[in-house]
């Protein structure tokens, strides 16, 4: 597990409108804090999706977060503690609009390809609106969209081919490339 982190990098990223921040915490499981405002404009949703080589883990720290994992859908509060997510499972996360909220993620193995993602999914302070940025994005952070139906090969197959061939071949470039320190 590389835990080299570039040191220009911030701990805190903005992550929209109204104060909402993710924190990458340098503790030893590596957890991302995401801290929603009750301010925050709009509802703080995660699609549905899935990750080929990484289990995650998600915790609330603070109110409300609405998580489907599979078939099932829940609304976590602190006190359910850890929901673990296998790899190849389909989830999603919301947040309750205007209710504040606080919830932790990590993935396993503890690689800090999660923060990479991360870091790259907000590199420009907001989420990539851009469908061959977002693919680039997903192809190399382990991250697959769920479609009607979840056939995973076909959904690897379509983020391989606009976000590992497409994407680069039309100029488009992760902003971070890895986390290793600069020099």
């Amino acid at each position: 597990m590389s835990k080299a982190i570039n040191p220009t990098f911030s701990d805190v990223v903005d992550i929209g409108k109204g104060g909402s921040t993710m924190t990458f915490l340098k503790n030893e499981f590596l957890w991302t804090r995401f801290h929603v405002s009750a301010s925050h404009d709009e509802i703080f949703d995660v699609p549905a999706h899935w990750h080929e080589t990484h289990d995650e883990y998600i915790r609330v720290v603070q109110g409300r977060l609405e998580v489907s994992i599979g078939t099932e859908t829940r609304v976590y509060v602190p006190s359910d503690g850890e929901a673990h997510i296998p790899k190849g499972t389909v989830h999603s996360f919301r947040c309750f609009q205007r209710e504040e909220c606080i919830f932790d993620e990590r993935g396993d193995p503890m690689d800090g390809e999660k923060e990479l993602f991360f870091r790259n999914t907000l590199a420009r302070n907001r989420p990539p609106s851009n469908f061959f940025e977002i693919m680039l994005i997903c192809y190399y952070g382990d991250t697959r969209p769920a479609f009607p139906g979840h056939i995973q090969w076909l959904e690897k197959l379509f983020v391989t081919i606009f976000g590992g061939y497409l994407a680069p071949l039309l100029g488009y470039k992760l902003m971070y490339e890895n986390l290793k320190k600069i020099g």
